[in-house]
């Protein structure tokens, strides 16, 4: 299963960036109680100026609801700063003979939204763990 035009997204925001800025590697994990969220889209949205055409770091969970940040390169983390952090995870449905999510947010929407989400974390140099990110319903 995958994400529907994220690898086609990701490919643009490369080919259209080239900021040598350092950034820092981020890890973290989703669950819904004390289950792992699996196939969620994790993005951290910064509180702070970016250079122009810089993506947001973004991670999809894995089976077991970890993620790791990628912003220009596969797991290169984020920028240093302070972020809020949205989830989704979009319903699965079937094109040709793959399965995609990007049906309906199966998630309450105020993880969705930037202004509303209640998760923020601050990535600083080295390496970074974020907290566990709980989802309530």
């Amino acid at each position: 299963m995958r994400f529907a035009n994220i690898p086609l997204l990701a490919a643009a925001l490369l080919a259209g960036c080239s900021n040598s800025a350092t950034r820092y590697p981020v890890e973290g994990q989703v669950l819904a109680g004390t289950q792992p969220v699996a196939e969620a889209m994790v993005v951290f949205h910064p509180r702070f100026e970016t250079p122009p055409g810089d993506p947001k770091p973004l991670g999809i969970t894995n089976s077991e609801g970890k993620f790791q940040l990628t912003s220009l390169q596969s797991n290169d983390g984020a920028l240093p700063g302070d972020y809020r952090i949205t989830i989704e995870l979009r319903q699965e449905r079937t094109s040709g003979e793959e399965l995609v999510r990007d049906g309906p947010n199966l998630l309450p929407p105020r993880y969705a939204r930037p202004d509303s989400t209640p998760f923020q974390f601050k990535v600083g140099s080295g390496q970074n763990v974020a907290p566990p990110l709980i989802i309530e319903q």
